[in-house]
């Protein structure tokens, strides 16, 4: 037969494989939340237009695990004999899931700004171009009508 202590641990462990299973799930749907809403800003936004694969990979990096939850402290997750205890345990898992949500999106952030200064960068080439052949055109006109004058 199975002692206090016994069943005690048991139901500790079942609440600890339950917090950690929602956690694990509150983590994805508010990813997929989060994801949604960059999805209705940009495609409201006419000063920020994203390319569908960029916003897909975005989604992407943002939705993606984060892994497991472990149970914060030793090898107890928690005492039962006191129910403060059991608050505190959940809202050290709480704060890692928010630790956890917040480097995603800084992960996330870091990527996009790498797109936009590449983006911004290949503008930039672009525009020296340009500049390059009007420069060659304007001095080549210049040069004709030098040499109609002349003439």
């Amino acid at each position: 037969m199975a002692s206090a202590k016994d069943i005690d641990d048991f139901i500790n462990s079942l609440k600890a494989k339950l917090v950690c299973s929602d956690l694990i799930l509150m983590e994805s749907i508010c990813s997929a939340d989060m994801a949604d809403a960059v999805d209705a800003q940009v495609n409201n936004s006419e000063s920020c237009p994203l390319l569908r694969e960029t916003l897909q990979e975005l989604r992407r990096r943002v939705c993606e695990p984060s892994g497991s939850y472990s149970p914060p402290g030793r090898n107890q997750p928690f005492d039962s004999s006191t129910s403060r205890d059991w608050y505190d345990w959940t809202l050290e898992l709480f704060k890692e899931l928010l630790r956890r949500l917040q480097q995603k999106f800084q992960k996330a952030l870091e990527w996009l700004h790498q797109i936009a200064a590449a983006c911004l960068q290949g503008l930039r080439i672009a525009a020296e171009a340009v500049w390059r052949v009007l420069n060659d055109f304007c001095s080549s006109l210049e040069q004709l009508f030098r040499s109609l004058i002349q003439v």
